[in-house]
């Protein structure tokens, strides 16, 4: 996300994409296929990663840091691989 001056009282939405690739499952892989192996049984998987922010206030005298970690149950379905997943209505913030 590129920097950007915020007014005191403002406030602003920022979407971003959410991609990873080469994650490790560590075992969690072994029993996704089925008889003719081919992949079909969809897997519950939680999400879980913290969004970070910083503030500079009266110049960079100031500097609040902001901590928010965010919780997504998603359903990993194998038939969609590579397709974009919505998380906006399965995800919880802390």
């Amino acid at each position: 996300i590129k920097k950007f001056y915020q007014k005191r009282k403002g406030h602003r939405i920022v979407s971003v994409n959410l991609q990873g690739r080469g994650v490790p499952l560590y075992g969690g892989g072994v029993n996704w296929s089925s008889e003719n192996g081919k992949l079909t049984a969809p897997v519950p998987l939680n999400l879980n990663f913290t969004v970070k922010a910083k503030a500079y206030v009266l110049g960079k005298l100031v500097k609040p840091k902001f901590h928010r970690k965010v919780s997504c149950a998603i359903v990993y379905k194998p038939t969609k691989i590579n397709a974009p997943m919505s998380l906006k209505n399965s995800c919880t913030v802390e």
